[in-house]
């Protein structure tokens, strides 16, 4: 009595809150499909189809209300697998909240009940709530993508073999999305294109537009700096067929993220017109990372368009938009423009305090991410600083073509991924040949080759059509690369001694009573100075762990409770009160 009385007041609240969507056959069906169930297990699969459908849709009273009464139902029927679903589920109401404390509680809960009942690996429900785990983890700082990364891949070799295709595309994409946001593009974009492909296996329509958008996130990262128009025609074609894509199968809440591309590349393409029509086309009620992106794009209209007007009122719109994410990143972006459009304006006052927020978000982050933010932080501050302090200009000017260096150096890594990637493929297409050939003397096997080799010659197109440029980039790259080095004064820090140590060089600096010491390229140079001195002539990338120690950001490869790695083994102690400076 008491579980349907618990079920009765869930059903009436949920209805009388979700009265704008019970139109939706998707839900209509599922309640129907409620009120004649008759096992616990039953109603736990619907339930958590309801919240999967809740969160997809956003609505997150009912996403959070459908996973209680999933794992409700799920302990009830004492499925071991159902259960583990039904936790999911609720560890992705628990992160749209925010609440860590709630997310790791069920992941123990979760990791215990399945140790205890000898789980399967391959559940597929087991699968997902330990990619689910890796996520988390490397969101929070637990374990390093490094880790994640073959934790990840672990369970793909294990999963590949099988046709569990859903499993396999969701497992691949976050290979490929960790590998972006690690500028590994090469790599990304390898694993990309299998994400796609498995994709199109498993006729998930919802995961085949989300690898669509990766494709072009990564696709665009590819386009060699400074983009010009011609560079973004073939991905204006293809965000236009994604947007297609989406509005025919009514993919709603990844479609705006293939409009705000189109929108971005319609910018690079100078379609001011078009962009801005798109973007307006936005709804301002979509989800914050949307609304910025929107603004942000507007921003850069307005910017390149030199509208002044549309400048201030876009730009005022962004900065609360970009300061309710909380991220440091969108609020140094927001400043970017804000600081650009009070230096244009001649309004003094304001540019000053931008420039001054903007100093101290470039000390806040880490400045070997989001390079093209951090490029246009540096332009505004060389702009800003051109009529004030001519060596703060110069010395932004250095750093912003250090980035635009930095940039094209990852874009030619990317592209020897990916002509190394397709050389592998041409390899596996000589494989193959070689099996077609002895096909008379193992016929019994005729129906696995026939098999392989569509695969093969699927994967030769796709790629052959995804890369047939590539050798020509590549020479692009180089070319814009040596452009840029003979442009590039590299900075340096003169020593008491007269000695030049360029700072791009050095891992870090170490302080000896009334000397400091550079480490720098193998070497150590000692120098009669303090270190507080030192910090000052240095760039953001450059930060205090220690009392003791200064370290350059672009050499870390581990952070440690008490210390940090750098390139290729130099373990730097951290102390308490200097640890926050890791934390950006």
């Amino acid at each position: 009595m008491k579980s349907f009385l618990v079920f009765f007041l869930f059903l009436r609240s949920a209805a009388m809150f979700s009265q704008g969507i019970e139109s939706n056959a998707f839900f209509k069906k599922k309640m129907q499909a409620l009120k004649t169930a008759k096992h616990h297990a039953t109603k736990s699969i619907l339930f958590n189809e309801l919240s999967q459908k809740s969160k997809v849709l956003k609505f997150n009273v009912l996403q959070e209300k459908y996973a209680d009464s999933a794992i409700f139902y799920a302990e009830k029927s004492k499925v071991v697998n159902l259960i583990i679903r039904s936790y999911t589920s609720k560890i992705n109401t628990a992160i749209v909240k925010q609440d860590t404390a709630i997310v790791y509680q069920f992941f123990r809960k979760g990791l215990k009940i399945a140790a205890k009942n000898n789980i399967p690996e391959l559940d597929n429900d087991y699968l997902r709530f330990r990619i689910r785990k890796i996520y988390y983890d490397i969101r929070q700082g637990k374990i390093s993508s490094d880790k994640g990364l073959i934790k990840y891949k672990k369970i793909y070799e294990k999963v590949k073999p099988t046709e569990k295709y859903d499993i396999i595309t969701e497992i691949v994409g976050r290979i490929s999305l960790l590998h972006r946001n690690r500028k590994e593009l090469g790599k990304a974009l390898n694993y990309n294109a299998l994400e796609l492909f498995y994709a199109e296996k498993s006729n998930n329509k919802r995961e085949l537009a989300s690898a669509k958008i990766t494709e072009l996130d990564i696709s665009y990262q590819l386009i060699p700096r400074p983009i010009q128009s011609q560079d973004v025609i073939p991905l204006i074609k293809k965000a236009k067929k994604a947007e297609a894509f989406m509005k025919k199968n009514q993919i709603l809440n990844i479609l705006p993220f293939a409009q705000l591309y189109l929108a971005k590349f319609y910018i690079h393409e100078t379609s001011y017109q078009k962009s801005e029509e798109i973007l307006k086309s936005i709804s301002d009620s979509l989800s914050v990372r949307v609304v910025f992106s929107k603004y942000e794009q507007l921003c850069e209209i307005a910017k390149s368009t030199n509208n002044l007007n549309s400048y201030r009122k876009y730009s005022s719109k962004f900065k609360p938009i970009a300061y309710k994410t909380k991220r440091p990143f969108v609020a140094l972006n927001v400043h970017n423009y804000l600081l650009d459009y009070f230096t244009k304006s001649k309004q003094k006052d304001s540019a000053v305090f931008y420039a001054n927020k903007l100093e101290l978000n470039l000390k806040q982050v880490d400045t070997t991410q989001f390079l093209d933010y951090v490029y246009f932080s540096y332009e505004a501050l060389s702009n800003h600083f051109i009529d004030i302090d001519k060596n703060k200009s110069f010395k932004y000017k250095t750093y912003a073509n250090n980035i635009t260096q930095q940039i094209i150096a990852n874009q030619k890594e990317a592209f020897v991924n990916i002509i190394k990637y397709r050389e592998e493929v041409e390899n596996l297409q000589d494989e193959n040949s070689n099996l077609t050939s002895t096909v008379s003397v193992i016929k019994n096997n005729l129906f696995s080759i026939i098999t392989i080799s569509f695969i093969l010659l699927a994967f030769v197109f796709y790629f052959f059509k995804a890369y047939k440029t590539s050798d020509k980039k590549s020479k692009i790259i180089e070319q814009e690369k040596a452009e840029i080095i003979k442009k590039v004064v590299r900075k340096s820090i003169i020593l008491s001694n007269k000695q030049k140590i360029y700072l791009d060089d050095i891992k870090y600096v170490k302080a000896e009573r009334n000397y400091v010491e550079y480490y720098y390229n193998d070497k150590k140079m000692l120098d009669r100075n303090h270190l507080k001195n030192v910090l000052e002539q240095l760039p953001p990338n450059f930060i205090k762990i220690h009392r003791s120690y200064v370290v350059n950001k672009n050499f870390i490869k581990v952070i440690n409770s008490n210390s940090v790695i750098l390139e290729p083994n130099i373990e730097i102690p951290v102390s308490r009160t200097f640890k926050v400076n890791l934390k950006d």
